[in-house]
């Protein structure tokens, strides 16, 4: 035979080979418009649920991330904004957060439900509305927002029912906003490591213990992003399972994710990335020893993740259960000193933990607790007849929003002495200096 004709039968035989491969096949979903001009994928509505723990209790090793998927950046703003309210508005705070004893940062919403971002300078007295200009969706029924600041100046919102994230590096003045690939439906979870590092959960829908999650970073301060995680192409473990209730980063590339399982998983872990948040591993838990049953019998969630150190952290568990025909809630401690392979678990009051440093913590209830030895050794400090949500500067300086459900009134509290006494603020709205 030729050289030419065995080159032919070579040839041919590439060919048929070539046409037996198999195609490429697209993530199920429809196309929908979220902007003018802009397509993306609607989440499918059945994903299969991939959230399964490791069968492990050792932490998670090292794996190569995926190549992640650049965020569109193509923007069109159309509708009315949200408006900024003028000088003598009501004021109605639902959170706030100081960074001293001067500046901190608040969430307002108004008569029309709408939330809007404040921020003072006068230790909580004055505020002026910084919102960033986020059309506003006439569908939405209570138009929240997601805030966090990683200084003074540097900050990020994401508003309910749209496909913005908005950026300021002048303390509100200014905003710049980015388009996401997705719409957020069910709310959002912001965390900035520093000014640069920042992550966005996006919440996208929910059903059958699967709350669809599209996670992003950027590295720039919110100049760009990039999507880390999408649920219509979920890695074999994923985070699509449960509500996510805390993150924390230590370094760029390693952070803890804590999630509420319902009752439904008696496997309760805490996720651990290695890789910024490409990938995420499973760290099984076990049971408080003195409530072995507590995960079969309850329902558990994580929620408070601190990271110290590569080695050093914490977690709070949170365990509703039932028993007599009445309900009750434990919580405990979860404490690491070898990076996950061991816990220290102490049993600890309900409430709003807060970690000052050290070994103090305070927990906000109708009953105000402190501890001075680790979690251990509470002490009651104080009862109050409201429920509060709070911001703590040092362990002797306070900011709260205090609510009264039986008149439906929230006011802002102070406390200069460890919450022992605390302080009604007369607070009010003062002319905005953003542009717009």
């Amino acid at each position: 035979m030729s050289k030419f004709s065995k080159l032919m039968i070579i040839t041919l035989l590439l060919i048929l080979a070539s046409c037996n491969q198999p195609k490429p096949t697209k993530p199920p979903g429809d196309i929908e418009i979220s902007q003018e001009a802009v397509e993306v994928s609607a989440v499918p509505d059945q994903p299969t649920d991939t959230s399964q723990p490791e069968d492990t209790n050792t932490p998670p090793d090292d794996s190569t991330p995926q190549p992640p998927t650049e965020v569109p950046q193509e923007i069109i703003l159309t509708g009315d904004r949200v408006p900024l309210l003028p000088a003598g508005a009501a004021v109605d705070i639902r959170e706030l957060h100081m960074m001293d004893q001067n500046i901190g940062w608040a969430i307002s919403v108004d008569a029309n439900r709408i939330f809007h971002v404040l921020k003072t300078e006068s230790a909580a007295n004055t505020w002026r509305d910084i919102s960033p200009p986020q059309p506003i969706n006439p569908n939405s029924n209570w138009f929240t927002a997601e805030v966090n600041f990683s200084d003074s100046d540097h900050g990020w919102v994401s508003y309910n029912d749209s496909d913005l994230i908005w950026r300021t590096v002048d303390s509100g003045m200014t905003w710049e906003p980015s388009l996401l690939e997705y719409e957020t439906r069910l709310e959002s979870m912001i965390h900035s490591l520093d000014n640069d590092h920042v992550w966005l959960f996006q919440f996208l829908d929910a059903g059958m213990q699967k709350v669809h999650t599209a996670l992003y970073s950027s590295s720039d301060g919110g100049a760009t992003w990039t999507m880390l995680l999408d649920p219509l192409g979920a890695p074999a473990y994923s985070i699509q399972g449960f509500d996510k209730t805390g993150v924390d980063f230590l370094d760029p590339g390693y952070g803890w994710l804590t999630r509420n399982f319902r009752g439904v998983s008696p496997d309760i872990r805490l996720d651990i990335t290695l890789d910024g948040g490409t990938t995420w591993q499973a760290l099984a838990l076990t049971a408080p020893p003195s409530a072995p049953d507590a995960f079969s019998n309850c329902s558990c969630g994580l929620s408070d993740p601190k990271i110290i150190s590569r080695q050093k952290g914490m977690v709070k568990l949170e365990c509703m259960c039932s028993e007599g025909g009445g309900n009750f809630t434990k919580n405990y401690l979860y404490q690491t000193v070898d990076g996950g392979v061991t816990w220290n678990i102490e049993y600890i009051p309900e409430g709003e933990l807060h970690f000052i440093q050290g070994d103090v913590f305070f927990i906000i209830n109708r009953e105000i607790y402190r501890t001075a030895a680790a979690s251990i050794d509470w002490e009651v400090v104080n009862t109050v007849n409201w429920d509060g949500q709070f911001s703590f500067i040092d362990e002797s300086t306070a900011f709260g929003v205090a609510y009264n459900p039986d008149t439906d009134v929230y006011a802002l509290v102070e406390t200069r002495d460890g919450c022992g006494k605390f302080t009604l603020i007369d607070t009010r709205i003062i002319e905005s200096l953003s542009i717009r």
